[in-house]
């Protein structure tokens, strides 16, 4: 698996953005996302050292992102990874104890690659991206 970014709930794509930007001078930052399918809004931050940043908002009534804003955990929500055998990484996560939060599915921020959310035996949660 091979990292790639650090996954942030907050409201509002904008509050996401400033606060990010307070903190650090970014190298480059993607356009808005809108995912119906995931119910979700996606902007990338990527800083000069190349760590990525996504500020995810909700996106329609519903999302998975309102209530656990309300519930004041987990906003800084996940570590994804890229991996290329998707579906046997899948296996493997799960074999290990790794806790699926629901199905594969394909993101539009990731040009419709299916994506996998899993609670980790340490209980945090990783996202599992399909590569090419």
């Amino acid at each position: 698996m091979k990292f790639h970014h650090i996954g942030i709930f907050c409201n509002t794509i904008n509050e996401g953005k400033k606060n990010i930007l307070n903190l650090l001078k970014p190298k480059k930052i993607s356009k808005i996302t809108y995912d119906k399918n995931l119910g979700v809004k996606v902007l990338f931050i990527t800083d000069k050292d190349n760590i990525i940043y996504e500020i995810v908002a909700p996106y329609g009534k519903k999302n998975p992102v309102s209530k656990i804003l309300k519930q004041k955990k987990n906003i800084l929500n996940h570590i994804a990874y890229e991996v290329k055998n998707f579906d046997n990484v899948i296996l493997k996560l799960r074999s290990k104890g790794f806790a699926p939060l629901g199905r594969a599915q394909p993101a539009l921020a990731f040009k419709n690659m299916r994506v996998c959310f899993f609670l980790t035996p340490l209980n945090f949660i990783i996202e599992v991206i399909e590569s090419v």
